[in-house]
């Protein structure tokens, strides 16, 4: 029997054996660098984002929704297993068609199949790209995407300078395939709208994992004319956002048309917060930074612990069993999906401890988050949440500048990070120090061996 709670009164969901023809549908859609203010729902004027703010609109949206990390391969391990990134396995980005997921742990989509579930994958894997680690090697009976973090989102190519040369990546399954002139997003979200066409009469996983607005900065022509009024950087990403927001409204759509709308949860976030790079956006500058995304008035960027490496947007919708317009103020992240989709599911977890929290109770009026702390380390960078409190430790603003070595803010007063306390609380400072200490050395022996 599972419980949930909507407006304050419990509703019982499953108490008889029709459960196996009533298993709702699940759909993670994720996004790749959008920063926390960059929908309007997060208060963007300048975007055009009907869809997805309509998805926050039926259900709930979280103001205070964090990644486990501050870039992807190491978010999005979490969002598979549930776990911390060192204690999935991937606590930094992943070189090229190397290991990924650590090869014990159970990925979400192989408990769901086990449970009855149709799975499939379409769009950004970067968990592995080695034999053994592909997605359909993971619990995915169906993928569509590229296997790495980025690529060409016309001739998807992959191109950076950690590979010995470019190479194509684009796959259905373990077969290359060749699309070049399709746009990547709408490649994406064409899988994504036949599958639940497909899939209508059983049950299904589908994990959308777009690549947008991840660098390059590219779209297709008339999206980039509809934003001719902004900035030129800013332009660009209203652009792809509106591509992935049109593929959200058609997989909704689908749902609708499908019959399936009110036996289906979304649940939509980015995978960290917007990034600056010079990588994202041309210019003569070499070191140019890029300032299309918005983080909110969030401190830092894309590859910083501070709040707009973490803090991203987020919603879960689904029709009548949660009541819309609520907005969650309460701590959550990633890793939490993986034990809420579990527990809708009526899936058993695997056989070790989770570090994610079922988060139905937050989806309650009032209710707190079970949770004490949330711990973050990348790239020597080291932060800590409790309550209100978030302690940075050896911070950088973005890949390449630094920040302040120890770092306290109240998130309550100060969701900006403008304020360093570190001075006026030096006992708590060196509490929270000892409990991320204690922490890491937890996930020490999760590290992947070198």
């Amino acid at each position: 029997m599972i419980w949930f709670r909507k407006a304050g009164f419990l509703l019982t969901l499953v108490t008889s054996l029709s459960w196996a023809q009533q298993k709702p549908n699940l759909i993670l859609i994720v996004t790749d660098d959008q920063g926390y203010g960059d929908l309007g729902c997060y208060g963007a004027k300048d975007l055009e984002t009907p869809n997805i703010d309509a998805l926050a609109a039926s259900g709930a949206r979280f103001t205070q929704w964090y990644a486990n990390s501050p870039v992807c391969a190491p978010s999005r391990a979490s969002l598979m297993t549930g776990l911390y990134p060192h204690n999935a396995g991937v606590p930094d980005l992943l070189a090229p068609r190397s290991p990924g997921l650590s090869l014990n742990r159970v990925t979400l989509a192989e408990v769901l199949k086990k449970t009855g579930y149709k799975t499939a994958a379409f769009g950004k894997w970067h968990l592995g790209a080695a034999e053994g680690y592909l997605p359909n090697d993971r619990g995915f009976d169906q993928f569509f995407g590229h296997l790495e973090g980025t690529l060409d989102y016309f001739s998807h190519m992959y191109y950076l300078s950690r590979a010995p040369r470019p190479f194509h990546d684009l796959w259905r399954n373990t077969e290359e395939v060749w699309e070049e002139g399709n746009y990547m997003t709408h490649l994406i979200t064409r899988e994504a709208v036949q599958f639940i066409q497909d899939n209508k009469d059983q049950p299904f996983f589908l994990y959308v994992a777009f690549n947008a607005p991840h660098q390059p900065l590219h779209m297709p022509r008339e999206y980039l004319d509809r934003f001719s009024h902004l900035d030129p950087q800013r332009q660009r990403m209203a652009a792809m956002l509106a591509v992935v927001d049109e593929g959200v409204g058609k997989i909704i759509s689908q749902l609708e048309q499908s019959g399936l709308r009110d036996n289906t949860v979304v649940f939509f976030m980015s995978d960290n917060g917007g990034a600056n790079n010079a990588k994202n956006f041309l210019s003569n500058e070499p070191e140019q930074f890029y300032y299309g995304a918005n983080n909110g008035g969030l401190r830092g960027h894309k590859g910083s612990v501070f709040e707009g490496g973490i803090r991203v947007p987020a919603c879960i919708s689904w029709p009548g069993m949660i009541s819309q317009g609520l907005v969650i103020d309460e701590p959550g992240s990633g890793m939490d999906i993986y034990p809420t989709f579990l527990k809708i599911a009526g899936a058993g977890y695997p056989g070790y401890p989770l570090d994610g929290h079922d988060i139905i109770p937050l989806l309650s009026n009032g209710t707190k988050s079970p949770r004490e702390f949330l711990f973050w380390e990348y790239a020597g960078q080291h932060a800590i949440r409790k309550g209100k409190w978030k302690l940075s430790l050896n911070t950088m603003l973005d890949f390449r500048r630094e920040g302040p070595q120890v770092f306290l803010a109240d998130l309550e007063t100060d969701p900006g990070e403008t304020h360093n306390l570190s001075d006026q609380y030096p006992k708590l400072v060196q509490e929270l120090r000892t409990q991320f200490d204690s922490w890491y050395e937890s996930v020490k022996p999760n590290l992947p061996s070198k």
